[in-house]
């Protein structure tokens, strides 16, 4: 099974992504793994949306529901 890198920035989970990052950390994937870092040098990124990146991919959304959605469809899908 592929290993798959979810990443927040602190900045970020403080701005409004805590949420995504705890509903992923709660459900325990066996192929996931899960990390916060000081800073993803997305500042202006930061700014205006929620983001994590899966597997060096970008993934932002409006709100944490949403941005939960987006990353776990991409796990679906990557997961395959």
């Amino acid at each position: 099974m592929k290993k798959i890198t979810v990443e927040f920035c602190i900045s970020n989970l403080v701005k409004g992504s805590l949420s995504a990052y705890y509903c992923l950390k709660n459900q325990n994937h066996s192929c996931v793994k899960i990390k916060m870092r000081y800073c993803l040098g997305l500042c202006s990124c930061c700014e205006h949306t929620l983001y994590a990146y899966v597997n060096d991919q970008l993934i932002e959304a409006d709100t944490p529901d949403k941005l939960y959605e987006k990353i776990i469809h991409y796990l679906s899908f990557y997961s395959r």
